[in-house]
């Protein structure tokens, strides 16, 4: 009913049928009423439009009726809804399709139940740490404690974050950035958006963080590879890198803070206190007192090794590996040109060297030649035809700029002659018309992605070496300003002594994968190279050699792409041989092959080690078999060997050697980890090129070899003392399937309320049927969902289950009100459950669910609070009608209320320091 003019005063609290709730704030000449409403803030509206509001629990009361047995189900459900979602660790109903492994689980246990949540996340490389970020970002959000979060990873881990977070866990992050979903360009993208993944290269500008702290605070930040947030000392001076002030800028602007890193200490005392300074600020007084009180670091760092981690029977999670390295030397034809490509990349390293700072970018060309080269032989022609194309053109260019008219056409008529032997085409009117097009689609290139391969250039030190090969290819072809004299000259010099044919290499390859397939005819190969043109040699040499065993590539792409050529790899009758380039480095999972051989070597050997894990890993059922390809007469593959040499010294001093005698990997990842933060590898392999014998080189790998052992010994000893992975923590937290027979309960008995069909199919799967859908094959066993595409996962976050248990959420207010009889109860009364919504002074909220029974007379009814399932069993009473159940409720209300901030102070989860709000959520009236 509406009211009245005269009915309305300041600070009545009034109801408009569009606008919502709200408050009478004004009372204006003209005879509207200004009124604050809740959602949209001040308005004009005529007294007509207004009603009286009553608040939730008066609403609840008015909506009393007699239990029906499909009242009561809705009822039950909309408890359900909010209270499976507050689970202990109800990230184990996530619907992603992971492996759920003990030491997950325990983790984001511990984070459900810290606050605020500040911690550095330390795993070994190969334990998830992305899966457990996404776990903890799924049970912050089930809990109702995640509105707004943001990811900042390297540059090159953004995709991969977004495909885990949104693909996997739907959880509707937006990438920030000029490539990315949203931009700052026209508003505050951090005010606007919730959800943000970005890179730290995009953050870290001062415009842009100044943006990020005029936006609201976030609940969760996370920063990824997380030692890159560095601060160096030398002597009394300190420097901060963009990096570290960058995190130092978010640390008060959020509630929660993960670092996540795998080598979070580099070695440096100082440098390592101060990332935990980002955590707490006051836990430590200096570097020393660190060391000293190392114990105080369990309150922060959480570190698991793949020596602690296991499966859920207490079995070891990793297969044994054996790495072999396979010698060979280079023919007397590939020696000779070898030679002639490190002359060449010599004189350009010089030059770089003597222009200073604007050598910069030459230096940058001869290291991806360099590294194409030590590819294969095959993948530096294609990169040295194309350069030399490029080059030509360029040429033409300029003289036409200068108007040199017959200059231009002779270097333009090279270019056509260029353009036939790579493209191998006729000298006919057709060949001609298509060398044509394609010199002027070279040009048109060349204008156009000369100046990509600039700023490619300038954004090379953010990337590891392998996330650089897909576009150092494309970019050291492009950049035709930078160059050595007579470059043209020297390349068709050196195009002349290019061997033709299968390369020794190669013919390793196929002689090994002979005696493999001799062993087993059915064998799954995996084949890693980091360049294209090396991908493809090896798959035309491969099939020629091999055409029944078929061959797959895999060369970078969306993930959709890469998760293609998984599944058709993956395939019984599919190909037998997967080829990689660096883009399957990251995101992909091969352990249904056991033989991977690397051939070529990424200069960093931790990027060989990720390249390992793709097939030694969780679900590897055998002892995985690597085969590293050396050529033994190269400076690559003697740098690679000295490297193994020490390692193995180190190993054999340490006792890290197994009966294989292969070093142990903790040891092996340990000191590779430590070893890239001592040494620079692109130096290192480019300063080879002026010390044949390598007396310098092996010096210096010498001591940074030393270094990274002496800094792995001191993370040992700093982090011993943090507490080890326990399987029996983990069995605490497993509820043997009861969570997940619930979530099937809640979702069996909405589908029968809403007229689908929940079939039972088997113990472990079930089939949702909707009228005009296609039918959903669901399946509460997640090894079953991993190895079958076509089933879904039962999980909270499934959109068909999320939509239902939202609408049950959403549950009209009067039908939240029952009353009727119970059979075998000690004494009836009345049964009310809130959702308790709680805050600290410093912004950490809580979600708690919580009973409070009453006897008609107001004493405390405990009996009544321990009822489950079974008030589904109330039944129809005519012993006490409407009336008795809204004035008892309404008498009792306040009485009611005492009991609950009684409950409340008594359980811990409210104190002086925490304000709440309680929503009622669902009254029973119960008689005995």
């Amino acid at each position: 009913m509406s009211l009245a003019s005269h009915e309305i005063q300041l600070g009545l609290k009034v109801l408009h049928s569009e606008l919502g709730e709200g408050v009478v704030i004004g009372i204006e000449p003209t005879g509207y009423i200004t009124v604050f409403f809740l959602a949209l803030g001040e308005r004009q509206v005529s007294a007509e439009t207004l009603s009286l509001s009553t608040d939730r629990f008066n609403r609840i009361i008015d909506g009393f009726s007699s239990a029906s047995s499909e009242r009561l189900e809705h009822l039950w459900l909309a408890l359900e809804a909010e209270e499976i979602p507050l689970m202990e660790s109800a990230a184990t109903l996530t619907s992603a399709k992971v492996d759920l492994l003990p030491h997950q689980v325990t983790l984001v246990h511990r984070m459900a139940n810290t606050r605020p949540k500040r911690f550095l996340i330390a795993d070994e490389v190969g334990l998830g740490k992305t899966i457990e970020a996404a776990l903890i970002l799924r049970e912050m959000a089930s809990r109702g404690e995640l509105q707004r979060a943001m990811m900042v990873v390297p540059a090159g881990l953004v995709e991969n974050w977004r495909r885990e977070l949104n693909d996997v866990f739907n959880l509707d992050f937006e990438v920030f950035g000029s490539e990315g979903d949203v931009t700052d360009r026209k508003s505050n993208a951090f005010a606007k958006h919730n959800l943000l993944i970005a890179s730290v290269d995009t953050l870290k500008r001062p415009t842009r963080i100044k943006k990020i702290l005029e936006a609201p605070p976030w609940d969760l930040v996370v920063f990824d590879e997380a030692h890159h947030l560095s601060v160096y000392q030398n002597g009394n001076r300190v420097k901060k890198t963009e990096n570290f002030k960058l995190a130092e800028a978010l640390r008060d602007h959020c509630r929660d803070l993960l670092l996540l890193s795998a080598t979070p200490h580099q070695g440096d005392h100082f440098r390592f206190w101060m990332l935990i300074r980002l955590l707490r600020p006051e836990l430590f007084e200096s570097e020393q007192d660190m060391v000293n009180n190392r114990h105080r670091l369990n309150a922060v760092v959480i570190r698991r090794t793949k020596a602690d981690a296991c499966a859920q029977d207490g079995s070891s999670l990793f297969a044994r590996r054996m790495v072999h390295t396979e010698g060979f030397n280079l023919s007397e034809e590939e020696m000779e040109f070898y030679n002639a490509l490190l002359e060449y990349l010599r004189d350009g390293y010089n030059l770089a060297a003597q222009q200073g700072n604007k050598g910069r970018g030459l230096g940058f060309v001869m290291t991806i030649f360099q590294k194409i080269a030590a590819s294969s032989f095959a993948a530096i022609r294609s990169t040295l035809w194309r350069r030399l194309l490029m080059i030509t053109v360029q040429e033409a260019i300029e003289r036409d700029g200068l108007l040199d008219v017959d200059g231009r056409n002779k270097v333009l008529q090279e270019a056509r002659q260029l353009i036939h032997e790579i493209y191998n085409l006729p000298f006919d009117s057709v060949g001609n018309a298509q060398v044509d097009q394609i010199l002027a689609d070279t040009k048109v290139n060349l204008l156009k992605k000369s100046k990509e391969a600039k700023a490619f250039l300038k954004s090379t030190d953010n990337y590891s070496d392998t996330e650089l090969a897909a576009s150092s290819e494309e970019s050291a072809a492009m950049l035709v300003a930078l160059g050595v004299p007579e470059e043209r000259q020297r390349i068709r010099e050196l195009m002349t002594k290019c061997p033709e044919g299968i390369e020794t290499k190669t013919a390793v390859l196929i002689n090994a994968l002979k005696q493999i397939w001799a062993q087993n005819p059915d064998e799954k190969v995996v084949i890693f190279a980091t360049y294209l043109g090396t991908v493809e040699t090896i798959k035309s040499n491969l099939n020629e050699a091999f055409p029944d065993k078929g061959v797959d590539v895999l060369k970078g792409g969306d993930h959709g792409a890469k998760t293609a050529a998984q599944k058709r790899f993956r395939q019984k009758g599919g190909s037998h041989v997967l080829v990689s380039t660096a883009a399957g480095r990251e995101g992909i999972n091969l352990q249904f092959a056991r033989v991977l051989f690397n051939y070529d070597l990424p200069w960093n050997p931790m990027d060989l080690e990720q390249r390992i894990g793709r097939i030694h890993r969780y679900g590897q059922l055998s002892t995985a078999q690597v085969y590293n390809l050396i050529s033994a007469d190269t400076i690559e593959g003697k740098i690679f060997l000295l490297l193994e040499e020490k390692l193995n010294d180190i190993a054999y001093a340490l006792g890290k050697v197994d009966e294989k005698g292969q070093v142990t990997e903790d040891l092996r990842a340990q000191v590779l980890g430590q070893l890239s933060n001592c040494l620079s590898y692109d130096r290192l392999y480019q300063d080879a090129l002026a010390d044949p014998t390598l007396k310098r080189t092996r010096q210096e790998l010498e001591v940074a070899m030393n270094n990274a052992n002496l800094a792995r010994e001191v993370v040992f000893e700093l982090f011993q003392v943090l507490d080890r992975f326990n399987l029996g923590d983990y069995q605490k937290f497993d509820d043997d399937g009861r969570g997940m027979q619930r979530l099937i309960s809640f979702v069996s008995r909405a589908a029968r309320l809403a007229e689908k069909d929940f079939m039972k199919k088997d113990e472990v799967m079930w089939t949702l049927i909707e009228d005009g859908q296609h039918p959903i094959q669901f399946t509460s066993d997640r090894e079953r969902a991993l190895s079958d595409e076509n089933l879904e996962l039962v999980g909270l976050e499934h959109p068909e289950i999320r939509k239902v248990m939202q609408s049950y959420i959403e549950l009209d207010e009067t039908n939240r009100a029952v009353f009727g009889r119970l059979k075998g109860i000690t004494e009836g009364g009345l049964l009310t459950v809130w959702k308790v919504n709680t805050q600290t002074k410093d912004g950490q909220t809580a979600h708690h669910i919580v009973r409070i029974g009453m006897t008609t007379d107001g004493d405390r009814a405990p009996w009544l609070e321990q009822l489950g399932e079974e008030l589904i069993g109330i039944r129809h009473s005519n012993s006490k009608d409407i009336d008795f159940w809204k004035s008892t409720a309404t008498r009792q209300r306040q009485r009611i209320q005492e009991l609950l901030h009684r409950e409340l102070l008594y359980s811990g989860i409210i104190n002086e320091e925490i304000s709440y709000s309680a929503p009622l959520l669902a009254v029973f009236g119960i008689d005995n």
